[in-house]
């Protein structure tokens, strides 16, 4: 854990996976919505910069719901689908992208790479996220009366569930760790989720018209191997940025912040990592109705 950077103030702008990596990967965010129609994405930007760039996933490419992930995808030079199920209800464990992953990071004729790796996480049914032998929390008593058997089910199931994505991010920075190549990896959630966190009303999932802060609240980690740090960013300079106030919206600044990019529309002040950063209110909500966009602050307390 040393050698991870832990962001602990980072927030999507929505609690849904489309429309937060519409943002996410491109320049578009919350007042400036469409801006992802007719601008470079980072996709773009990675490949105008040399980088061979690959998608490799296990979220499903075959529903009407992802279309938008699949358009992503295909401005990528190479794809890995791995997860054929029309349904979200359904067994596809995310340690498949561990060996693809593996194979385009040994790829010694490719010195350039970037690689997205998109998991399908602890999305409900949290039951159908992990095999059984991570199933850990089963017999843990959840000890909240407001509860019934079927919640606190859900409740070990999600524990579960984030237990699995944990050993499935490890491995990733495993590989990424043993790389003889200089490799930086980012890693973060797409939204949050709401397990009955809500002391004042219970609630499961995401609805962006009752919003919680689990539903919003991200993790938000940097790994730097050993051969990248010697090479580009000091690591110990931006432990100091981790508390930074931040949304996800502006991750396509931080991302090629981290790359030693520059280009026009680059903004430093939109970098979590750079000295210049300046925080701004982080807004949640559809951007499509101006007057329900709230500062995250908002619902803290709720």
């Amino acid at each position: 854990k040393d050698d991870l950077i832990l962001f602990d103030n980072v927030y999507s702008p929505r609690p849904y996976t489309i429309e937060v990596l519409q943002q996410a990967l491109s320049f578009a965010d919350e007042k400036n919505p469409n801006l992802y129609l007719n601008k470079p994405n980072l996709i773009n930007i990675m490949k105008q910069a040399g980088y061979s760039t690959y998608w490799i996933t296990n979220q499903q490419t075959q529903t009407k719901r992802n279309t938008m992930l699949t358009t992503f995808s295909k401005m990528c030079d190479n794809q890995i689908y791995l997860n054929n199920n029309q349904k979200q209800n359904s067994n596809s464990y995310d340690e498949v992208v561990l060996e693809p992953f593996k194979n385009v990071l040994a790829d010694t004729k490719i010195k350039k790479k970037f690689i997205v790796v998109h998991l399908l996480g602890t999305h409900n049914k949290y039951e159908y996220r992990y095999p059984k032998d991570f199933a850990i929390f089963d017999n843990f008593k959840v000890d909240d009366d407001r509860l019934n058997d079927k919640e606190k089910r859900y409740y070990n199931d999600y524990d579960n569930a984030v237990f699995y994505n944990d050993y499935v991010v490890s491995k990733i920075i495993e590989d990424a760790k043993n790389s003889k190549d200089s490799t930086a990896l980012l890693y973060l959630s797409d939204h949050g989720e709401e397990v009955f966190d809500n002391k004042s009303v219970k609630k499961l999932g995401r609805n962006e018209d009752a919003p919680t802060l689990s539903m919003y609240s991200i993790p938000f980690i940097i790994y730097q191997n050993r051969v990248f740090k010697e090479k580009i960013k000091d690591f110990k300079s931006l432990k100091k940025y981790t508390s930074r106030e931040y949304s996800s919206s502006d991750l396509i600044y931080t991302f090629t912040d981290l790359a030693g990019l520059n280009f026009k529309e680059f903004d430093s002040s939109r970098s979590v990592i750079n000295e210049e950063f300046l925080e701004k209110p982080v807004l949640i909500g559809n951007p499509s109705n101006k007057n329900k966009l709230r500062d995250i602050k908002d619902i803290r307390n709720l």
